[in-house]
């Protein structure tokens, strides 16, 4: 193979330089050191990206804005939606754990497809989506439509056993709305796209370097050059997208520190606190995270439980005691093994989002049962400060960075290596 063939790109774990052949079609190249996708095949183009779009931003005002399903209580109807939920939480005098809902239900889908929609605006007048790109990026992780979906089921089972309860004909376009969003996460490529508007920024080839040749990655646009640009003020930028890549690693540490941290302090209310209260035929029971678990273990919904059980306790727990000893490990330097090291950083990238299971659970309760009832639910203190310690801690993993515990693996080889020698 001819070396114009292929080009460079640069690990974003493990800052491995892997050449890669430019006609890949629907083949998928990976870094041989991590097992990191540095390029994913299969995907669309913007143009059937934006159809999918389309199609979702028709659907989403039936989704979001119509009920899903509704109870029958004493021959009253009582409905549940995405915006009925969170309205009702808002107006109840919860609006911070009601905008928290919304950020992840609405407002965040609502920017996802328009983002995507967007680009294929800028690309029909040729404009240079520089900040949408780098905003679709971002948005990705904040759109939880699927954990929605889940929540929806746990809501049914438990205002079952107060009412009889039936799904809505609108919960198909959720669905549909649902299966789509992830099909897009699945088939959009931001790097492609960064190419695809960008084409003067051309990839690092074999002829252009040499050993002295000193390479960076931009990790918001995934740029491999050799170039050193410097603004006016003497920082180091990427010739892409312009992000600041003088950022010191002792700085994202403090991020992630101050992050978890504040994460861990909101946990210890979120878990002693009430979350819910239900007032039914006279009586009031008041249920914590692990109460409520309880509660569905006595109802004899052992899969609910067990559901319930991992995103509001395990995950949040695991979450924190992970990122607790990653950081630890870049701290002390542990000589651990980079892979298991690799996987737990995966881990709390993925289970993150899905902690917010609880509080959608909360804001479909909320549209279903009204105050004045014969049943009327409430949410408790603790919805917020578990909403809280939620973004906290996705905030502090996504700010982890997987080079630092790289940098101490070759650190740690390069040692044997002088001691052997």
């Amino acid at each position: 193979m001819k070396e114009s063939d292929i080009y460079l790109q640069s690990c974003p774990e493990c800052d491995t330089l892997v050449s890669i052949t430019k006609e890949l079609n629907n083949q998928t190249a990976c870094c041989p050191n991590c097992h990191h996708v540095l390029h994913s095949g299969g995907r669309w183009s913007l143009g059937r990206c934006s159809i999918i779009a389309f199609a979702i931003l028709i659907l989403l005002p039936l989704a979001l804005y119509f009920p899903l399903m509704h109870i029958d209580l004493l021959g009253v109807n009582l409905y549940a939606s995405v915006w009925g939920g969170t309205w009702k939480m808002a107006t109840s005098g919860f609006p911070y754990t009601a905008f928290m809902i919304l950020f992840c239900s609405v407002i965040m889908p609502l920017a996802f497809v328009l983002l995507i929609l967007a680009l294929r605006f800028q690309k029909w007048i040729e404009y240079r989506p520089r900040y949408t790109l780098i905003f679709l990026t971002k948005a990705k992780q904040w759109v939880m439509l699927d954990v929605y979906l889940v929540a929806l089921g746990v809501a049914a089972f438990k205002v079952r056993e107060y009412a009889p309860l039936s799904f809505d004909l609108y919960l198909i376009p959720f669905l549909l709305v649902t299966l789509l969003t992830t099909l897009l996460f699945t088939k959009i490529d931001p790097k492609q796209l960064w190419n695809d508007f960008y084409p003067e920024y051309y990839a690092l080839e074999p002829e252009h370097c040499t050993h002295s040749t000193h390479y960076t990655l931009c990790h918001v646009c995934d740029y491999t050059f050799d170039a050193n640009i410097i603004d006016m003020k003497g920082q180091h930028r990427c010739p892409r997208c312009e992000s600041n890549l003088d950022v010191p690693e002792k700085v994202k540490l403090q991020r992630v520190w101050a992050t978890l941290l504040a994460g861990v302090v909101m946990m210890i209310p979120a878990n002693l606190l009430p979350i819910s209260s239900t007032e039914f035929a006279g009586s009031t029971s008041a249920d914590s995270l692990m109460s409520g678990v309880l509660l569905f273990i006595s109802m004899g919904s052992y899969a609910v439980a067990g559901i319930v059980f991992v995103a509001s306790i395990v995950v949040p727990f695991s979450k924190v005691a992970v990122i607790l000893y990653l950081l630890l490990a870049i701290h002390f330097r542990w000589k651990h093994s980079i892979h298991w090291q690799m996987k737990l950083l995966h881990y709390v990238h993925f289970v993150g989002r899905w902690s917010m299971l609880d509080l959608f659970v909360l804001a479909l309760m909320m549209s279903l049962v009204e105050r004045g009832q014969i049943i009327s639910f409430s949410v408790g203190d603790a919805a917020f400060y578990f909403g809280a310690a939620v973004f906290l801690t996705m905030i502090s993993s996504s700010n982890l960075d997987a080079k630092m515990l790289w940098d101490i693996h070759y650190g740690h080889k390069k040692e044997e290596s002088e001691a052997s020698g």
